[in-house]
């Protein structure tokens, strides 16, 4: 199958980013995980449907809520960090009591996380993750932009 341009664009710049993300971490310049933090929030927005807003815009540093989508009632924790315990501790914060009715999604915004799909991990809050659909990465990102038709893929390009 032949990539149209529009989705190799969009590849090229997900893994910049990622790999920027990533390089810059090690140094400990930490303003692109910021920025990446607005980028998939907009980002999600446009592939998915969501309303996601910054949660900084509503609570500065909010504890393991990165972005959140009050109409839909979805949570994303946005993170460098892809492992096993950095999940479960975002699903362990106490601040997430308070929202027990939501879905909690992940994004790995440097690593592959395709072995956290089929993890198990500890929920005390019960809010809603499914890892095999919750828990998103660069790949998993392209796989669902591919399977796109590319008059689809064209906002996403044009954001990016």
């Amino acid at each position: 199958m032949r990539r149209n341009s529009y989705y190799t664009y969009i590849e090229e710049k997900l893994h910049v980013l990622s790999r920027r993300i990533e390089s810059r971490g090690k140094l400990n310049f930490l303003d692109l995980h910021l920025h990446a933090e607005n980028f998939y929030f907009h980002f999600f927005n446009l592939l998915y449907g969501y309303e996601l807003v910054n949660m900084n815009k509503i609570l500065q540093n909010a504890e393991a809520i990165d972005l959140i989508d009050k109409k839909n009632k979805i949570i994303i924790q946005v993170s460098s960090t892809s492992t096993k315990q950095k999940i479960e501790s975002a699903l362990s914060k106490k601040s997430l009591e308070d929202f027990s009715d939501y879905s909690f999604r992940f994004i790995s915004i440097s690593k592959d996380a395709n072995d956290l799909r089929t993890k198990t991990y500890r929920n005390p809050f019960n809010l809603s993750f499914t890892p095999s659909s919750d828990v998103f990465d660069i790949n998993s990102l392209l796989r669902d932009i591919l399977s796109r038709k590319a008059l689809d893929q064209t906002p996403l390009y044009a954001f990016i």
